[in-house]
């Protein structure tokens, strides 16, 4: 009777260099085109209101940052989304009107007094969003402080046409930390517009 031929295995050299020949085409793969990279630190967002959780990013090119006392005028995506923005004051550091009310260790507050005025022709039912930029970086949004030495914060529900709101908003930032950049950022901000900076 016939015996069965049975297929001849690999020597064992061949079978001690599978692992390694398997391990080098896995390592040896990129990252496919168009995935995400996480960053290495994240700055802090604030609870979503609506606005964009991302930066404004690149400016378009010849755009200038306002400064302390000027007025920016925003425009929005949609027809009637204009707002008028005034940084009128910026302070360093920021202090609570309640002694026992202060930032943690190792941070200091800023603040900026801020006016809003809608000059368009329809209502807003959020603010947007603001962050500082400091030297390094990073961006620091705007945190809840209460009543400030140099005034009450900014509360609105909604923005009607004609109306205004003005108050502070506060950042949170470490202790060394330089803040050179303010940002505001509607929720329906042209994107690269460059509308909406001040250098502080």
């Amino acid at each position: 009777m016939r015996q069965p031929v049975l297929p001849s295995l690999p020597s064992l050299p061949a079978l001690a260099l599978l692992p390694l020949l398997l391990f080098g085409a896995c390592a040896c793969q990129g990252v496919p085109e168009g995935a995400a990279v996480a960053p290495a630190a994240a700055p802090a967002v604030p609870v979503d209101d609506g606005a964009p959780g991302g930066g404004a990013g690149p400016v378009r090119p010849g755009a200038k940052d306002a400064h302390v006392g000027d007025a920016v005028r925003v425009h929005g995506t949609q027809v009637g989304r204009h707002l008028e923005v005034l940084l009128g004051a910026y302070v360093d550091p920021a202090i609570s009107a309640d002694k026992n009310f202060a930032p943690p260790a190792g941070k200091r507050w800023v603040a900026a007094s801020m006016s809003f005025v809608n000059v368009g022709g329809a209502s807003y039912g959020a603010l947007g969003r603001m962050w500082a930029h400091d030297g390094a970086g990073q961006r620091h949004p705007v945190v809840p402080t209460g009543e400030l030495t140099t005034g009450k914060p900014i509360v609105f529900d909604s923005l009607e046409v004609g109306e205004r709101a003005e108050g502070w908003v506060v950042f949170e930032i470490p202790e060394n930390a330089r803040i050179g950049r303010l940002e505001y950022h509607d929720a329906n901000i042209r994107a690269n517009a460059g509308e909406g900076f001040w250098a502080v």
